[in-house]
């Protein structure tokens, strides 16, 4: 077989050509109906996946940067025609890769006239193929992945504009689907609230719904990632349709909502499946809390307190984001201030850092992925209080052994 490669993005093409039943699923090349033999000396069936990577319109070869020459395999380890099992630098590992196709082993393998790796996925594919069905031909002469048969490319309709590639290369997808919630709420696009949405947008939630009045101002884009143009800062745009429009160009679902919420219209929050609340006023506060606790719709409420040491001319004080779940929801007055706005200890000076908003959307942000199934969580505890002057995390209540 020759060693030239071919247009990276003509390797799929030839792989149906030739008959085999491929398919792209998540930025990854399946190859079904692969036979091989087990080790009680029986044909069976398997299918060979490998990343399958885009830069814009281009496929990454898999000597790129983000591939390599390793595949995954669904079944138990292929063998030669007596039992005993190739050597294609097993690593046995059951685990889901993509959602809902489990893998059982990876093959690490490379011919020498690939030593610097392979060219193409044809050549890799192809590779692979003929060291597994070779043995299973030498049982039986009639089989081959060639199959002929088509497999229908469902395209999946992703809330991204290009591949998550991070992810792929991670080996996360399967874990970062447990994020593919369907709705999610940010009110307030404060420091805070815009740190949050930087970290959802990236996410696979299907749509993030902003709620605030506000116009953006210069403070605004000081307390926010990016960087907002004098022309997009003297516009007097309203925050949400700022944001909503600086992350357009990576994925769909942002929805503006150009306004506060209050009595009248805190009803808009029903149904969703997670809120973040990043507010700075206590009665504002209050008003969401029971709103949603009575609706049973988990969230996090976040909040800062910042203060200004006159002997020091220096700032000390904590961020802070609260879990309330429909199951738990006892620990919300011992942690969130609902005083009115004058005895609002959490605000009283509403000095606000960046630094310190974006600290306190990641806990935030971590804690709602703790609470999917995203990240362990060892203590699971519902508030999460960091303080700058002593550099500690302090964490409570916790839950009791999966009991919330």
């Amino acid at each position: 077989m020759s060693s030239n490669p071919i247009d990276p993005n003509s390797a799929m093409e030839r792989l149906r050509l030739e008959g085999y039943k491929v398919e792209v699923r998540d930025q990854h090349l399946l190859v079904h109906s692969i036979p091989f033999v087990t080790a009680r000396k029986v044909v069976r069936y398997g299918t060979l996946v490998c990343l399958y990577l885009k830069q814009g319109e281009q496929v990454v070869p898999p000597n790129g940067p983000g591939d390599n020459h390793q595949v995954w395999w669904t079944e138990e380890y292929p063998c030669y025609p007596d039992g005993t099992v190739l050597d294609l630098g097993s690593d046995p590992s059951v685990r889901e890769l993509l959602p809902g196709l489990t893998v059982r082993n990876r093959f690490s393998s490379k011919p020498n006239q690939y030593v610097n790796g392979y060219p193409d996925h044809y050549a890799k594919i192809t590779y692979y193929v003929r060291m597994i069905q070779n043995q299973a031909k030498a049982i039986d002469s009639e089989v081959d992945a060639c199959t002929g048969e088509v497999v229908e490319t469902q395209e999946n309709e992703s809330v991204f504009r290009y591949p998550d590639t991070a992810s792929a290369r991670a080996e996360i997808l399967a874990i970062s689907a447990k994020l593919a919630v369907r709705r999610v709420a940010i009110v307030g696009l404060g420091g805070t609230g815009s740190y949050l949405l930087d970290q959802i947008a990236k996410t696979p939630v299907g749509e993030i719904h902003l709620f605030d009045g506000d116009i953006l101002g210069s403070h605004n884009a000081f307390r926010a990632p990016g960087a907002a143009s004098i022309a997009e800062v003297n516009a007097r745009e309203p925050k949400t349709d700022y944001f909503a429009r600086k992350y357009d160009p990576m994925r769909r679902g942002i929805m503006s909502h150009a306004y506060f919420l209050d009595q009248s219209n805190v009803h808009e929050l029903a149904g969703f499946d997670f809120v973040f609340i990043c507010v700075d006023k206590g009665t504002i506060r209050a008003m969401l809390v029971e709103f949603l606790i009575d609706k049973e719709i988990s969230f996090v409420d976040t909040g800062m307190n910042l203060k200004l040491v006159a002997q020091t001319n220096s700032l000390i004080g904590t961020c802070r984001a609260t879990l309330v779940t429909p199951t738990k929801s006892n620990h919300v007055t011992d942690y969130i201030p609902m005083d009115s706005d004058d005895d609002d200890v959490l605000y009283r000076q509403n000095i606000q850092v960046a630094d310190m908003n974006a600290i306190n959307a990641m806990l935030a942000v971590i804690k709602w992925k703790q609470y999917l199934g995203f990240y362990g969580d060892d203590f699971k505890p519902y508030n999460l209080s960091f303080g700058v002057n002593l550099m500690s995390l302090n964490r409570g209540p916790k839950r009791l052994d999966g009991v919330e």
